[in-house]
């Protein structure tokens, strides 16, 4: 899949926020949902590396 996509680039730009707000506020919640993103990104792209 092209890096560029413009699903892709809405999932990284939302695993990003995630990110910052599990960074700002650890919490399970976020927790959950920046592993459950990770893994919507890994079935979209599954040969991409992740960003972080």
């Amino acid at each position: 899949m092209n890096e560029n996509h413009p699903v892709l680039l809405s999932l990284d730009a939302e695993l990003d926020q995630l990110r910052s707000a599990y960074i700002q506020q650890p919490n399970e919640q976020t927790r959950y949902q920046l592993v459950r993103l990770e893994q919507l990104i890994h079935q979209w792209a599954p040969g991409r590396s992740s960003n972080g």
